[in-house]
C-alpha cells in the first residue's frame, strides 16, 4: 500500500467528429490525457443482462472508455469516497477514469463498451478486492 495517497475525479467529455450523408466519424487524439500515447485497447460485449464488468481499481492505469453500440452505465466510486454515475449511449461521449476509481460497468442488450489506456496490461495493477479498497478509502477520507 502506497504512504499517501491522491487521486483525481472521473469526468465525461465529447469526443471530436463530424457527420455527413455517408455516416458518422468521431476520433480521440488527445496527449493532455495520455501524453504517451493509447498502449493498450479493449472492447467488452455479449454481456448478459444482470451481470456488471469492471468490477475493480487500478494504481496507476487510466483509461478512457466509449460505447460504440448500446448504451452502459458507470458507477464509480473513488478513492475519495465520492461516488460518480455516467450513461454513455453516444459514440461521441466519452468518460475519463483516473487511477484509484472503483469501476462498475452494467451493459444494455448488444452494448459493446471500448477502452483506452494509457498503460500495458499488468496485473499488479489491479485492485480487485473491493474490502481493500474500502480500507483505503478510509485512509483518504
Amino acid at each position: 500500500m502506497p504512504e499517501s495517497i491522491t487521486a483525481q475525479a472521473p469526468y465525461e467529455f465529447s469526443l471530436p467528429g463530424n457527420s455527413t450523408e455517408t455516416g458518422n466519424l468521431h476520433f480521440w487524439e488527445n496527449l493532455e490525457i495520455f501524453p504517451d500515447g493509447i498502449q493498450r485497447c479493449f472492447w467488452i460485449s455479449g454481456v448478459q443482462e444482470g451481470e456488471t464488468r469492471g468490477n475493480h481499481a487500478h494504481w496507476k492505469e487510466s483509461q478512457v472508455l466509449v460505447a460504440v453500440a448500446g448504451s452502459v452505465l458507470l458507477k464509480i466510486n473513488s478513492v475519495q469516497g465520492e461516488l460518480y454515475h455516467f450513461e454513455l449511449n453516444s459514440p461521441d461521449q466519452a468518460v475519463y477514469i483516473p487511477p484509484l476509481n472503483w469501476l462498475v460497468v452494467s451493459f444494455s442488450p448488444k452494448a459493446v463498451l471500448l477502452g483506452m489506456s494509457d498503460l500495458a496490461f499488468s496485473e499488479d495493477d489491479y485492485i480487485r478486492d473491493l474490502q481493500y479498497f474500502e480500507k483505503l478509502q478510509k485512509r483518504t477520507t
